[in-house]
């Protein structure tokens, strides 16, 4: 009997370490490795946190347990384009929607209908069309006529989509124009003695920080109150004031909104994002008051020297100064053929533009065509830009 239960007691003790199990027994629980565990979910963690920016598509490789593990690192990608929050808005009437801010059945996308609820991504320059979010478009987005929506905020805070080479050509998206002014805004300045451009309100008027509705507004003015002209818009819709709480002292008005003294002749001529496109001309718009002076920077006259020869007698020609050196080109555009150099502080007669002003035609004896095109930015304007005649950016005179 005792040598039996000795066998028996051999065979379970067999068993066990042979790894079989008793009828009815469960099986061991497998050990986890904890080590392997926090390795693979810190590894997975990286992963996500750096997969989108650096666009992984592979599984990544687990560190063994026993290296350290690097400290995740967020990417960081540039963007080109300024942060993008949409603004709800409500269609007010049927309306068309385009793939360029312009009226074009041959970029017809669609339509939206009243009451439908879209959403605004940017605006044009000009604030008369939006860019909303259509599912529809190719690129996901489509233009409509800024009347036809009804917005939930202001336009102020929309970026501005522009189109440098056209609107066939590619877009560029700047920032919203960001301006506040703390405390009360100050009165605009007074004409000063012997300044003939001022004018006076004849109905109550915004005063914004640029020269359309897509700009915020900075002050109210009343009827009655005369302000001092210091620039206007192309086409003369907009006028440029003084206006010492306003950036660097002005702001904008409708030109319809005020009897003008004596015009806009000879003051600076600014483009729909507020940028200058002809330099103040001498003895131009005026600086503040002194007694202004504490109130808010003075606008500055120009003092630039003219070491030039004298302008072309041409009304239709203006004379400029090359600032860097530059490639003079065929047309209109970079990528167009270079057909010589121009070097810094040489004098060019300016015979034409673009009309986003970023190309001038100038006269260039060493082109078979006498003129040629260079990046209006490395030219400073002489003289007065109004009658210089516009250009398509394929560099077809415009009638």
């Amino acid at each position: 009997m005792k040598i039996y239960w000795k066998i028996t007691t051999l065979c379970l003790m067999g068993c066990i370490l042979a790894g079989c199990s008793l009828p009815g027994a469960s099986s061991p629980t497998p050990q986890s490795d904890v080590n392997s565990v926090m390795t693979a979910a810190a590894a997975t963690a990286y992963f996500r946190l750096t997969s989108a920016a650096t666009q992984a598509t592979s599984t990544p490789t687990l560190v063994p347990t026993d290296t350290p593990q690097p400290s995740p690192t967020r990417v960081v990608l540039p963007t080109s384009i300024p942060t993008i929050v949409p603004i709800p808005g409500q269609v007010n009437s049927n309306a068309n929607v385009r793939g360029i801010p312009q009226k074009s059945k041959t970029h017809n996308l669609g339509n939206v209908l009243q009451g439908q609820n879209v959403k605004v991504i940017a605006r044009n320059d000009a604030a008369d069309w939006l860019n909303i979010l259509y599912a529809d478009s190719p690129t996901g987005t489509g233009w409509v006529l800024a009347r036809a929506v009804t917005l939930s905020t202001d336009l102020s805070t929309l970026p501005i989509v522009i189109y440098p080479n056209g609107l066939e050509a590619a877009s560029i998206m700047l920032p919203p124009f960001v301006f506040a002014i703390t405390g009360t805004p100050q009165p605009p300045s007074a004409p000063p003695a012997g300044w003939s451009k001022y004018g006076t309100l004849t109905q109550p008027a915004n005063v914004r920080a640029g020269p359309s509705v897509g700009f915020v507004t900075i002050g109210l003015l009343s009827p009655g109150q005369k302000v001092t002209f210091s620039g206007h818009l192309e086409g003369n819709a907009w006028v440029q004031i003084n206006y010492p709480s306003g950036p660097d002292g002005h702001g904008w008005i409708l030109s319809q909104l005020v009897q003008d003294n004596d015009g806009y002749g000879n003051l600076p001529i600014y483009n729909l994002l507020g940028t200058p496109v002809t330099p103040t001309p001498q003895g131009g718009a005026p600086t503040l008051a002194s007694s202004d002076a504490g109130a808010a920077t003075a606008q500055e006259t120009q003092s630039t020297v003219n070491d030039t020869p004298t302008p072309n007698s041409s009304p239709l020609t203006a004379q400029g100064t090359v600032t860097n050196q530059i490639n003079v080109r065929s047309g209109p555009a970079s990528s167009f053929q270079s057909v010589g150099m121009l070097a810094p502080k040489q004098t060019v007669t300016i015979t034409g533009l673009t009309l986003s002003h970023l190309w001038y035609q100038i006269q260039y004896s060493s082109s078979p065509s006498g003129t040629g095109w260079v990046s209006s930015q490395y030219v400073k304007v002489q003289g007065d830009m109004s009658k210089v005649p516009y250009y398509t950016n394929e560099a077809v005179k415009i009638p």
